[in-house]
Parts: structure tokens; C-alpha cells; sequence
């Protein structure tokens, strides 16, 4: 592994989603509700895959208790924050990212170039510079081998949060949000000289389309946290000016170097991803994108139904193969010793 390509990016406490349920015919349904989810597991609770899912985050509860639209709900369906990041350019980004069979990211690409992991002569790993035409279009991404889609991410912080070290994800893989998202993103930073400080809200929004059969699925916007733009710009202003009368230096943008984010290794946390999403192996097809996993529910935030039982099946039979040659290899070595 070569240290040099360790990327330094803000610590991510939590993942911020689009909840869903998957029905008993295997349906997938997203809800009119967001989920918040820490970065350790609920080792009582599994998934489909029966593997440990990731718990709720704390927070959860604050936002319940403390945000007047969730308590009417009964449900997270909005969430304050502020931006970390004072540039949409470093606030908000896209990528189509490939993992491998086990869930580690081996290609990133923008659709135009890519950077991929490869194995050097001498069993090194390095990033090699390859075209991107995208999922659909990429022999590597339909080789079999590898699970490629879009990722969505964008960088937040919860108002009322216990320190301003930490951030959390809001991650996605539709394009539509992605559309409505930096497009909203690049007119609060042009409105109001930037974006830190600007108290914003997430919230839902319904829509369908034929790949849904037409049954509405919800996706993520934001809005101004503030009866109106003048008193956001009030409260955004008196931030600054009590940041730069204290001496502390704001610009977060310039801590972290986003240009590399080519970097595979760079744009997601292994250890995250690799039980954030449900990766299989189904050799001579393409493979579907990486599905979001909150326990017993599926999410792709594109409206497409996910085939949950062909996946927790084909996953429980790799095990399996893999656990028996496993056996195989500790009973000849203890033949031999």
C-alpha cells in the first residue's frame, strides 16, 4: 500500500439516507422518512445477508425530540444542518465508483477519466489512468468481477451536534437528487457569499417514474432554515464576524485537498463500505448498482425495485463455497503436518 496516496478527509461520524422497506414479495418501497446511521454495528440485528447492520446514530433521538416537524410525524422527515465545506464544489460531489466482491473501492471515475487500483509486476498496488464511459458502457464494470455505480455524497453537519470536528454523509446514488442538491447548493453559496453558517434544512421530496411503476418514492432537497433569506443571512453574518473576532481561521476549505478525489482509495471508507452496501459476484451479467442497507430494508434512491432474495441467496452460497475451501485447506494442512 502506498502511504502517499492516503487521502486526509473530514471524520464522518454518521450516514444520512432515504429510508425504505422491502415487502414480502420482495418489492422495495422508499419511505417518507430519513434515517441516520453511526459508523459502529448493532451486532444484535442483521441484515438479509445476515451479517451485522449499522446501528441508528444517536442523534436520531435529539432530532426526534428536539425538531418540531419530527415530533408531529413521529419520524425524521427533517434534519437542520449546516455546511461544512463554504464551496459547492467541495460540498457536493458525484462519482461513479466500482468495488470488488468484498466491498473494497477499486476504480472512481467522472465519466470521462477514471483512476483504477491495479497489481504491479512485483505485487504492488498502484492507480492506473483509464477512460470512464460510465457503468453501463465499461467492460471493467460488467466484467463480472466488479459492482459500479453512481455515489452521491455530500457534506454536512447536524445543528446541535456534540463537536465541530465531525461531519456527517449525506449519501445518495440518484441523480436526481444530485441535480436538485448542487443546484440549490450553488445558489446559497452565490446568495450568501458562501455556504458555512447558512442555517439549512433537508427535506424530502416525492416523485415517480416508470422504472417505480409509477408509485412515488422520495428523494432529498434543501431549504432555508429561517422564516427568510434576510434572517439566514443575519445568522450566517453573525457567525462569521463571532468566528473572526475570536481569531479562529474559517476556511475549512482550504484544511482538505479535493482535487485527488480520483484517488479510489481517497472517496470512501472501507470499513464503512464495505457493510453500507451489498456487494455480490454474479460472473457473466452486469451487476446491479450497490444497494444501501438499513437492516431488513433496501435503497437505491432511483426508484428501482431491488431483487433482494436472488442477492441474499447468491450470497449465503459464496459463503458457503468459500467456507468449505477454507475447511479443505486447515484439513490437508493438518494432514501434512
Amino acid at each position: 500500500m502506498n502511504l502517499n496516496t492516503i487521502a486526509i478527509t473530514p471524520y464522518v461520524s454518521g450516514v444520512i439516507k432515504v429510508d425504505s422497506l422491502t415487502d414480502a414479495d420482495g418489492s422495495r418501497h422508499t419511505l417518507e422518512r430519513m434515517a441516520v446511521l453511526a459508523r459502529h454495528h448493532d451486532v444484535e440485528a442483521t441484515t438479509q445477508a445476515q451479517r451485522p447492520m449499522l446501528a441508528r446514530h444517536p442523534i436520531e433521538a435529539r432530532l426526534l425530540d428536539k425538531v418540531e416537524a419530527n415530533k408531529r410525524a413521529g419520524k425524521i422527515v427533517e434534519i437542520p444542518v449546516r455546511m461544512f465545506f463554504n464551496k459547492t464544489k467541495n460540498a457536493i460531489g458525484i462519482r461513479y465508483q466500482a468495488f470488488d466482491v468484498d466491498g473494497v473501492p477499486v476504480c472512481s471515475g467522472d465519466g470521462k477519466s477514471a483512476r483504477r487500483l491495479t497489481q504491479a509486476g512485483d505485487g504492488t498496488q498502484t492507480l492506473q489512468e483509464v477512460a470512464c464511459p460510465g457503468c453501463d458502457a465499461c467492460p471493467y464494470a460488467n466484467n463480472g468481477e466488479v459492482s459500479c455505480a453512481r455515489q452521491v455524497r455530500v457534506i454536512v453537519q447536524i445543528a446541535g451536534q456534540d463537536e465541530s470536528f465531525s461531519t456527517f454523509e449525506v449519501r445518495s446514488s440518484s441523480l436526481n437528487t444530485y441535480r436538485t442538491l448542487a443546484a440549490q447548493l450553488a445558489l446559497v453559496e452565490r446568495r450568501f457569499g458562501g455556504l458555512r453558517h447558512v442555517p439549512l434544512r433537508i427535506r424530502l421530496w416525492q416523485a415517480s417514474n416508470n422504472l417505480s411503476g409509477y408509485e412515488s418514492f422520495y428523494l432529498m432537497r434543501l431549504e432555508i432554515d429561517a422564516a427568510t433569506e434576510t434572517e439566514a443571512m443575519q445568522v450566517a453574518k453573525q457567525a462569521r464576524e463571532a468566528l473572526t473576532a475570536a481569531g479562529i481561521n474559517d476556511d475549512i476549505d482550504a484544511v482538505y485537498a479535493h482535487e485527488g478525489e480520483a484517488n479510489p482509495t481517497a472517496w470512501d471508507d472501507f470499513s464503512m463500505i464495505s457493510d453500507f452496501y451489498e456487494i455480490t459476484r454474479q460472473p457473466g451479467r452486469r451487476q446491479r448498482q450497490p444497494i444501501f442497507m438499513t437492516g431488513n430494508t433496501k435503497e437505491d434512491t432511483d426508484g428501482n425495485t431491488a431483487t433482494s432474495a436472488e442477492g441474499a441467496a447468491l450470497s449465503l452460497i459464496q459463503r458457503a463455497v468459500r467456507s468449505a475451501g477454507a475447511a479443505e485447506t486447515t484439513a490437508e494442512s493438518a494432514s501434512t503436518a
